[in-house]
């Protein structure tokens, strides 16, 4: 096990070191690629963004692996006379943005910053902001502008992409924690399970391994690979929360118990059984979740994309989501991927 979980760090590290803002995809698309491809027979990167590895050209059935490669973010909506910078979130909770890091992506290069943060010393002095709930839009990064002049001359203007500026630990020897890794760690999965797959060779059906975009604001990179795909059979990877402290009542998937098969009406049960087999055979641990509407990952659309597709989900369970310090396990990224080969191996 500590050689997979090493080659699941080492993906992992490659994936969390990529800004991969929602909206921001065609920028970064070719360095996923690189990691993707050689565990492949092709690569294909679509006008979008959304990356596409192919193993077994020709194969039978077609079936399409679907793991979502952009993670929330902020863009950047004006920058002031004094060269502060006001944003809106893409997917952000603004109570985890105050007083963090960020990293702004132009095309001069990365451009470091600070969301400021209003001293405690001063509400106790000005009690209607220590009443006021924290809002995106009374928020703004400092980027050690002195004016707007100065800002934009480093290559900020209004739709410029930013992501949390924290880089990946591990905690202890089995978890890791970055920003993104809703869905890093769906995408190491997918990518770990390619290199098993090529490795082990024991897959008749043509694999599409895609990297979709845009699961953040709609699903709409799922969207457009399951209509030019026409797979018969989709299997999307994502993350599923994860029990953690300071909650009332916490989930029931756990860390470190394996990756979490989901049954309900839009998992096609053909698949979700093949799921459940190949993880039987191979003593694979896994956990489940019902799931009755299924809406929020990439199987909503895939499973209605054309005529129907046969779909089913394995999710990585992770703490602390849509924050700077997303936690998972190794454990459940290695299972995960290894669950995917076997699978695979079944049609």
């Amino acid at each position: 096990m500590s050689s997979s979980l090493d080659d699941v760090r080492g993906i992992l590290n490659k994936l969390t070191s990529i800004p991969r803002v929602t909206g921001s995809e065609r920028i970064f698309a070719p360095s996923i690629a690189e990691i993707l491809e050689p565990h492949c027979d092709a690569i294909r990167i679509d006008p979008w963004g959304n990356v596409e590895g192919i193993l077994n050209p020709g194969g039978k059935p077609s079936i399409m692996i679907a793991a979502h490669v952009d993670q929330i973010g902020i863009i950047v909506k004006e920058v002031t006379n004094e060269g502060y910078i006001k944003f809106d979130g893409v997917g952000w909770d603004p109570r985890v943005l105050y007083g963090s890091r960020v990293k702004l992506i132009t095309g001069k290069g990365i451009v470091r910053g600070v969301i400021g943060v209003v001293p405690a010393h001063f509400l106790r002095v000005y009690k209607e902001l220590e009443e006021k709930k924290i809002e995106i839009k009374d928020l703004v990064i400092d980027i050690g502008a002195r004016s707007k002049e100065e800002a934009e001359s480093m290559g900020i203007k209004p739709g410029t992409y930013g992501v949390p500026d924290y880089d990946p630990i591990s905690l202890g020897s089995e978890f890791f924690s970055s920003p993104g890794l809703d869905n890093a760690a769906g995408v190491a999965t997918m990518i770990y399970g390619a290199m098993l797959s090529r490795e082990g060779g024991g897959i008749d059906a043509e694999v599409h391994f895609t990297a979709t975009i845009q699961e953040e604001i709609g699903l709409r990179g799922a969207e457009m690979m399951a209509y030019r795909l026409k797979p018969e059979v989709a299997i999307a990877i994502d993350v599923t929360f994860a029990e953690q402290p300071m909650l009332p009542e916490a989930p029931r998937i756990s860390l470190g118990k394996g990756p979490v098969i989901s049954r309900g009406p839009i998992y096609h049960p053909e698949v979700v059984e093949l799921i459940e087999r190949a993880a039987e055979e191979n003593e694979i641990p896994r956990q489940y979740e019902a799931d009755f509407r299924g809406a929020g990952t990439d199987t909503w659309v895939i499973q209605v994309a054309r005529g129907g597709v046969k779909t089913a989900l394995i999710s990585i369970p992770l703490r602390y989501m849509h924050s700077p310090c997303e936690v998972i396990s190794l454990k459940d990224v290695a299972w995960g991927g290894a669950l995917l080969e076997k699978t695979l191996e079944l049609f």
